[in-house]
């Protein structure tokens, strides 16, 4: 099992290292959002071991579509709780 998990992190770094140029053109402050969103894919990197993939790109891109969800969901979230409080705030106004 450890040769198993060391090869799919071998794979992992791989996948991660063949997007390194395509990162390093990118704008300044685009690189730095970039580096983020791949250091975020080893929060899954288990579930990258499981999709038994050869070619991690599609499962490289899943989870980077997923952080991005977990992300909107966030705030989203925020947003309603926000909207809760300035509606409150608004019926104690409307009540003063």
């Amino acid at each position: 099992m450890a040769t198993e998990e060391r090869a799919s992190a071998r794979l992992l770094r791989e996948e991660l290292e063949s997007w390194r140029p395509f990162v390093e053109a990118l704008r300044l402050e685009d690189r730095k959002v970039a580096r983020e969103m791949m250091e975020s894919c080893w929060r899954y990197a288990e579930a990258i071991e499981q999709s038994g993939k050869d070619c991690l790109t599609e499962p490289f891109f899943l989870t980077l579509l997923l952080s991005q969800e977990r992300r909107l969901r966030g705030f989203e979230a925020e947003l309603e709780r926000l909207r809760g409080e300035v509606e409150a705030w608004k019926r104690s106004k409307a009540g003063s």
